[in-house]
């Protein structure tokens, strides 16, 4: 164990990488804080069970509805992220299958079956993981910021432990293509915490001091996760500070690394649900429907206002002898000068009550807009099915509304589910938990990652659709011209079908088999053309006996 001035000087070594890396982190919050004070806004109108943004706050605080008079906005968020859960990575069933990359190996029944096991044993791992429990508030934060972030570390017990990050935990950076290549993640520990965490020698001094004299235990301090591509590195070496991604543990206060490691596969996960040239944030259906947010919730308030007139409206009373200002809440008090007015009362209530129902209107229509811009009636399509509808038509009408999630289903396949898919896999195989690998992969062990979620397979209907529009030209065509059915090939448009569907690949023969069994079926045709061309002669030769014998009988008959 390294001694307070080993460590000391240990820092002090490590300090310019850090303050390196500290500047870079503190450059990049700066250029997101115009965004931070938009994201405060959404949070509060969309998802005030989340943290605060740019606000300091203690546990509860944030749950703050000062902003809302109507909970639409809070509903629609938790529609859209159910909605992604449901149909895009439901618990309930497999949402992913895996291929070879390899053409040659795509109709391999042993590769076909070793690529479906693995993929049982990730679903298998994620369902008995936190995947679900977090991948729902990672829906959450790209439909009302624009942005999610998750990361995936391996656990001891359960493989893989999942954690949703705050938006306002993280900073991104982007390369040329728009991908993000780099992370800076910050979180808080005492010093309690970071000593179980990174071991007590590797603390700061004011760390060690506060573990010694077991004081201040619950002062948080704030760490730094830097994550990247390594780009310098001994290939032939496997330790944590060889690996293809880089992370560094830093002490901000300290402003020294505590920690460096690496990962084989990037841990972190990136999703944003709308995209623009050149900016690492994403923007969100939330940030479209926010005007009509803030119009919903005036209208609510005023709408409420009114009612509340009507069920307890203003009075009016004599004066005596003093003016008040005017006030027209409900069961509010004005004086009025008795001598200029009708006596016949001497306390009324008068009107200025507001129309209660052009305010439910108007609540409602703004409602539905908030709600539409939200996608909900996307995932709410069965609302609008009616009973005269048959089951072909109340699917291609779901399919249609799905595909205007196209962009965004496709952004959260290739930058959160794949590799998230990718990063499990590799954990599995480091753990010796997936099964044996067929000699036909160890060349090539590539594979692709098909989603085969509702979501994902409805921006492939169009597909299966032009399929089977083109088999029932060629049907129709068949009659007419015999030929043209030597034009498709059965075998490619089963396996383009289930390609496209995602249906399971074990019940599909290889290759080898369905040569076996046509050289089968064409060895028993054979012999049944055989046997019945041996019974036409055998009949033949039946028939051309009993002839004989009848033209024998037709002579002995004559003479």
């Amino acid at each position: 164990m390294e001694t307070g001035d080993q460590k000391k000087i240990k820092g002090v070594q490590d300090s310019p990488r850090a303050q390196q890396k500290i500047a870079h982190y503190q450059s990049l919050k700066g250029g997101r804080s115009n965004f931070e004070s938009y994201w405060q806004v959404l949070h509060d109108y969309f998802y005030i069970e989340a943290e605060n943004v740019n606000t300091t706050y203690s546990a509860g605080s944030e749950l703050n509805a000062t902003y809302l008079f109507d909970s639409t906005t809070l509903e629609a968020a938790d529609v859209l992220a159910s909605g992604f859960m449901n149909y895009l990575t439901p618990p309930t069933s497999k949402w992913f299958s895996l291929r070879a990359k390899n053409p040659a190996l795509k109709n391999n029944k042993r590769v076909a079956t070793f690529l479906e096991e693995v993929g049982e044993q990730v679903n298998y791992t994620l369902n008995k993981s936190n995947f679900y429990n977090q991948i729902i508030a990672s829906y959450k934060s790209s439909g009302v910021y624009g942005t999610s972030a998750m990361l995936e570390e391996e656990d001891v017990e359960d493989d893989a432990r999942f954690f949703s990050l705050p938006i306002k935990n993280i900073c991104l950076v982007e390369d040329s293509k728009g991908r993000v290549v780099e992370y800076y993640i910050e979180f808080e520990y005492t010093a309690r915490q970071a000593a179980d965490k990174f071991g007590a020698d590797k603390l700061s001094r004011e760390m060690q001091d506060e573990l010694k004299a077991e004081t201040r235990q619950d002062k948080k301090h704030n760490f730094l996760l830097h994550i990247a591509t390594r780009y310098r590195r001994e290939i032939q070496k496997t330790d944590k500070k060889n690996l293809p991604i880089e992370a560094s543990w830093i002490d901000i206060e300290g402003k020294m690394i505590v920690e460096e490691g690496g990962y084989n596969e990037f841990p972190a996960f990136c999703h944003r649900f709308d995209k623009r040239p050149f900016i690492p944030w994403g923007f969100s259906p939330a940030m479209k429907s926010l005007p009509f947010a803030r119009i919903l919730n005036a209208a609510a308030k005023t709408n409420l206002r009114a009612m509340m007139k009507h069920t307890d409206p203003p009075i009016a009373i004599p004066d005596n002898a003093f003016l008040m200002p005017f006030n027209a809440n409900p069961r509010a008090v004005n004086y009025y000068n008795k001598a200029k007015m009708d006596g016949s009362k001497d306390i009324f209530a008068f009107g200025n009550f507001g129309d209660v129902n052009a305010g439910m209107v108007s609540i409602e229509y703004y409602s539905n807009k908030v709600k539409a811009l939200m996608y909900n009636d996307v995932f709410l399509a069965f609302d609008g099915v009616t009973k005269q509808m048959n089951n072909p038509e109340v699917m291609e009408r779901i399919n249609e509304k799905m595909t205007m999630l196209g962009p965004a289903v496709g952004r959260y396949i290739s930058e959160m589910l794949n590799p998230a898919v990718i990063r499990t896999i590799g954990i599995l195989y480091r753990k010796n938990k997936l099964p044996e690998m067929p000699d036909e992969l160890r060349d090539d062990p590539q594979f692709e990652i098909d989603c085969i979620g509702q979501l994902a397979q409805a921006q492939r209907r169009s597909e299966l659709n032009a399929l089977m529009t083109g088999l029932s030209v060629v049907g129709q065509m068949a009659p007419l011209i015999p030929d043209v059915l030597d034009k498709v090939s059965g075998d490619k448009t089963v396996d383009e079908v289930w390609a496209i569907t995602g249906a399971p690949m074990r019940v599909l023969r290889d290759d080898t088999e369905i040569e076996e069994i046509r050289t089968a079926k064409g060895q028993m045709a054979q012999q049944q053309m055989a046997m019945q061309m041996a019974t036409q002669g055998a009949d033949l030769v039946e028939k051309g006996s009993k002839i004989d014998v009848n033209l024998a009988k037709a002579k002995e008959g004559n003479k």
